[in-house]
């Protein structure tokens, strides 16, 4: 990362959901992705929105040459989004989203009207994305940003401080972030965590498989790109593994899947596709 500027991952991601917003029917919509980027990559999110059947196309294409890759960003944020849809029905109150990145779903998600938010992130991020939402008003019912350097920082005090109540379910989504953390760091994290989250917490964290339905060339090719971005894979896992961690630092798994299980939902056609999936699990 630049001193204040967002990670460069942070914005890739914004710039694949902000055009696949522009998709018919949009599997995820995120209408504000564009305007949390400046420069060449705002204006490419906002080239695909001027032109969208070449968007289309190019989306559609690019889909076939990739097996399905290209729109896991979307899938992603589409089905975590649904997983936030699911906890406001049951009632919880308090979400919070741990290293939120530029994701803005306080501020197009409906179903947050009434909640609380927290955005734990670095400050730099944080910053950044602020000075780009401006005065617009989250549709959540409050939001509070958590600045956080995980390397020097204690979560759990930032987090109490700030108001998060241990006595009420709580969701927590951990996107997009365990790919580039040790497993001891992921451990301790999670331990970290538990105290804070009442019983019956959910939380739901994107991980990587160690490359099942992908050539050893498209996991170079992926460690290629995230390299260029200045990150580096440092975890990957089982389904298996992750449920064992989860199980002795305190989590009962819900559920876990993968994209073959979305693909014929939401990309219209099946695929063996799995690098990269989200488990659902519940504090104990």
């Amino acid at each position: 990362m630049r001193p204040g500027e967002p990670s460069r991952t942070a914005q890739w991601v914004a710039v694949l959901r902000g055009i696949a917003h522009h998709e018919r029917p949009a599997i995820a919509d995120d209408p504000l992705a564009v305007e949390l980027l400046t420069g060449g990559s705002r204006a490419l999110v906002r080239l695909a929105g001027a032109v969208p059947p070449l968007t289309r196309a190019f989306l559609a294409a690019l889909d076939a040459l990739s097996g399905g890759r290209s729109r896991f960003m979307s899938v992603r944020t589409r089905v975590l989004d649904d997983v936030v849809r699911e906890a406001r029905a049951a009632g919880f109150e308090q979400v919070v989203l741990l290293g939120a990145g530029l994701d803005a779903r306080a501020w197009r998600l409906g179903e947050l009207a009434g909640a609380t938010v927290w955005e734990v992130d670095h400050p730099d991020t944080q910053g950044f994305k602020r000075a780009r939402l401006g005065e617009r008003a989250p549709l959540a019912g409050a939001v509070h940003f958590v600045g956080v350097d995980f390397e020097k920082d204690a979560l759990d005090a930032r987090l109490a401080a700030s108001g998060l109540r241990a006595d009420v379910p709580t969701l927590l989504l951990w996107e997009g972030v365990v790919m580039y953390l040790p497993p001891e760091v992921i451990d301790a994290t999670l331990r970290t965590l538990h105290p804070l989250l009442a019983p019956g917490s959910r939380l739901a964290i994107s991980y990587s498989r160690t490359g099942h339905g992908s050539t050893a060339w498209t996991r170079r090719a992926l460690g290629v790109v995230v390299g260029a971005a200045g990150e580096t894979f440092r975890h990957h896992e089982e389904p298996a593994e992750m449920a064992a961690r989860l199980d002795r630092t305190g989590y009962r798994v819900r559920w876990d899947r993968g994209h073959p299980d979305w693909a014929p939902a939401l990309l219209g056609r099946p695929t063996r596709w799995d690098i990269q999936r989200i488990v659902v699990a519940e504090r104990t």
